[in-house]
């Protein structure tokens, strides 16, 4: 059965992913939603925001392990992956927030004991495995969540298809942001940033876009001596990319095949460090790109 979260139960509530991983790698949905991704070896465990995640109604978090490459593709005897979706009052303690659904993967156990210590206190549905080999355990649960957010744009997008001419059309906006960035244009920064602003404003208990701006850290690098955007044409003709589309076909990034990330990227030369630049696009009714991450 279902479990239902009041709609009266937060003024404004504030969603976060809580994870605890150990050796293994781990990605973490959220409604087909990327949240979270790790390929280290070792332990890690912390917590994010993730509110504009959050729809109205049926809920699915999504929990895959895989062995990764610095452990010989092995993993670590006793390896888990564990995520917590929690809810708490914005402005209070971090600490503070209510479990509301959970799911723990062990993927060296025997298969009836690969959900050991998920528990069934928390959340709505029973958590359900979807695969299981030696390359990847995937399992999923799902519960009932009333939103407080409007209905986000993209779910009312057009359904994503992997064809050339999306690939294509989505580069060309990837190359309008990328121009964008490289004038400094702050003005046609912004406008392209909106829709995805805008979202992220109601999803942490803003009206006010300029706060969406502040969250997603609009265009943080422009003007930041300490980096530099890289060359973009460079970038493409070194790598093979590809479209991407997730949220149950409703959401599309392009990446490389590799490494999966971004051909957008800000370089320290000081450093060495590399900040890629993370976007996430719908398709309207008009057949348009929209930035909506």
């Amino acid at each position: 059965m279902e479990t239902a979260l009041a709609e009266t139960s937060y003024k404004q509530p504030v969603f976060s992913l809580e994870f605890n991983i150990y050796g293994a790698g781990a990605e973490i949905k959220l409604n087909d939603i990327p949240v979270y991704f790790y390929d280290d070896q070792g332990q890690t465990s912390s917590k994010k925001p993730m509110p504009e995640s959050i729809v109205d109604g049926i809920n699915v978090l999504t929990v895959k392990s895989f062995p990764v490459e610095d452990n010989g593709y092995q993993y670590q005897e006793g390896a888990y992956v564990e995520a917590t979706i929690t809810v708490r009052e914005k402005n209070s303690p971090l600490n503070s927030g209510e479990p509301i659904l959970h799911l723990k993967l062990n993927p060296t156990n025997i298969e009836e004991k690969i959900l050991d210590g998920t528990l069934s206190s928390i959340g709505g549905g029973i958590a359900t495995i979807l695969t299981h080999n030696e390359k990847e355990t995937t399992a999923d649960r799902r519960a009932e969540i009333k939103s407080p957010f409007p209905r986000w744009a993209w779910q009312d997008g057009q359904v994503i298809e992997d064809t050339p001419e999306n690939f294509n059309s989505l580069l060309k906006k990837y190359k309008e942001i990328w121009e964008s960035l490289n004038s400094g244009d702050m003005g046609k920064i912004t406008r392209l940033y909106d829709p995805a602003a805008q979202e992220f404003s109601w999803a942490y208990g803003y009206k006010d876009k300029k706060n969406g701006h502040r969250i997603m850290n609009t265009a943080g690098l422009v003007g930041d001596d300490e980096w530099v955007l890289g060359d973009m044409e460079k970038v493409l003709s070194k790598r093979t990319y590809k479209i991407e589309i997730y949220s149950n076909g409703l959401i599309a990034r392009i990446i490389d095949t590799q490494y999966k990330k971004s051909p957008i990227a800000y370089l320290s030369p000081n450093s060495g460090l590399v900040s890629f630049q993370k976007f996430g696009f719908y398709k309207n009714k008009a057949g348009e790109w929209v930035m909506a991450r």
